[in-house]
C-alpha cells in the first residue's frame, strides 16, 4: 500500500496526508477484524455452518475483494514510468 500511495501521490504536500489516511484506515481494519472473525468463528462453529467452516469462507471472500479494487488504481501506481517522465 505505502509504494502505491507514493506512486498516485500528486506532490510531496499530499503525500503525508495521504499517508495518514492509509495508516488510519490500516489501523481500524487492525482493530476490528480480530474480533469480528473471532465472532463469526465462533457462530460457524457453534451453529454447524458450514460444518464449522464460516468463517474460512468469510475471509476468502473479504480477501477476494483486494483483487478488483487494485483494478481502480492509477495506471501510475504500477511503478513503471515511461521513458519520456521523470
Amino acid at each position: 500500500m505505502q509504494l502505491a500511495i507514493n506512486d498516485i501521490s500528486p506532490s510531496h504536500h499530499t503525500l503525508g496526508t495521504l499517508n495518514g489516511i492509509a495508516l488510519t484506515l490500516g489501523s481500524a481494519v487492525q482493530t476490528v477484524m480480530p474480533p469480528l472473525m473471532t465472532s463469526i468463528f465462533a457462530f460457524g462453529v457453534s451453529h454447524q455452518i458450514l460444518h464449522g467452516h464460516l468463517a474460512w469462507i468469510v475471509m476468502i471472500l473479504v480477501s477476494g475483494t483486494i483483487i478488483p479494487a487494485l483494478f481502480w488504481f492509477p495506471r501510475k501506481a504500477d511503478g513503471i514510468l515511461k521513458e519520456n517522465e521523470d
